[in-house]
């Protein structure tokens, strides 16, 4: 017997079964029949080129036979060496204004108008080396060799290594100057410096030369020297020439001097001169580096000490002499 009731159910199933088999319709794409607009082609624009300055890289020397040529050339070369830089030595003060090459001019020669120079050039930084200095200029750097201070020194060396203070000193003829800056170097270290023995005079003394003397003259000025019973003698370099060595040495002084000769002889005690180095390094970052202009006194150092007569004690005590003449305590020319 049927049951009633389930045929109503049975339809409801067999309805929900048909739905979900049927396919599922899909519905239709949209597709744009309109061609797409082409992108503009990319034109290259032409670059003009920036304009360049070569960059400087020439040193101009100024010389005119000037005694610290060598060095300053030395000292310049190896500055310059990794950088490449040309190093163009001339005795003339002509400066091509068109040539931007040029990064600096050192100046050795002063028988010109410096300043003059100086002011035709205000975008170029000049190093000028001298004993005296000139009127101070924006693009002006000033290396001062003061010859009171190398002298003054001198003269305190001379008699510091000396037994009894029996020191002198061969001069040239025109050297008034330097000539009392020795006699007050001397009188700084023992005021008067009169000995114990005899003969009793005060020391130092002195005598004058010129570079152009004979040998036989030479002897005669050191036989009169020696009347005072020498021990010590300082030789300025344009008197330390090659005819003069073995009779300097055949006195058997100890012997100073501001260079030492290629052929040194063997009572040399000690070099004074100036350490034009030192004074070169600060003046290059002041001109190059900085780029502002200063003046600078150049230190003195010794070099070549034989230490048997320049002992470490004495040689402590120059070095202090040194450092008060570079800071302005010590007039050279003021008698102590």
């Amino acid at each position: 017997m049927r049951n009633p009731k389930l045929a109503p159910l049975i339809l409801f199933v067999l309805l929900v079964t048909l739905v979900a088999c049927a396919p599922a319709v899909s519905s239709p794409s949209l597709i744009s029949t309109e061609t797409a607009p082409a992108s503009p082609s990319s034109t290259e624009i032409p670059l003009t080129p920036t304009p360049t300055t070569s960059p400087r890289s020439k040193v101009i020397i100024i010389s005119e036979g000037n005694p610290w040529e060598d060095r300053v050339i030395t000292w310049i070369r190896e500055r310059t060496t990794s950088q490449g830089w040309e190093i163009e030595v001339q005795s003339n003060a002509q400066i091509n204004a068109g040539d931007s090459s040029t990064a600096l001019v050192v100046l050795l020669s002063s028988t010109f108008d410096v300043n003059a120079l100086v002011a035709q050039h205000p975008d170029l930084p000049f190093i000028f080396i001298a004993n005296a200095p000139l009127p101070e200029s924006p693009n002006l750097t000033q290396v001062l060799l003061r010859d009171d201070h190398l002298y003054f020194l001198a003269g305190y060396l001379a008699v510091l290594i000396a037994p009894d203070f029996r020191a002198g000193a061969l001069l040239p003829g025109d050297a008034d100057t330097t000539a009392q800056a020795f006699r007050n170097g001397a009188f700084y270290l023992c005021g008067r410096c009169v000995p114990a023995y005899g003969p009793i005079v005060t020391f130092p003394v002195s005598a004058s030369l010129t570079p152009n003397a004979t040998a036989d003259t030479l002897q005669t000025t050191l036989a009169d020297l020696n009347k005072n019973r020498l021990e010590t003698l300082f030789v300025p370099a344009d008197l330390l020439i090659p005819d003069y060595l073995p009779v300097l040495e055949s006195t058997g002084w100890r012997l100073l001097g501001t260079a030492l000769p290629q052929k040194p002889p063997s009572n040399w005690a000690v070099t004074v001169t100036f350490d034009l180095e030192q004074g070169l390094e600060t003046a290059w970052q002041a001109a190059l580096i900085e780029k502002q202009a200063t003046t600078i006194t150049v230190p003195i150092t010794l070099k070549d000490i034989n230490a048997q007569w320049l002992t470490p004690g004495r040689q402590r005590l120059a070095e202090q002499v040194i450092k008060d003449l570079q800071a302005g305590w010590v007039y050279p020319l003021t008698p102590p």
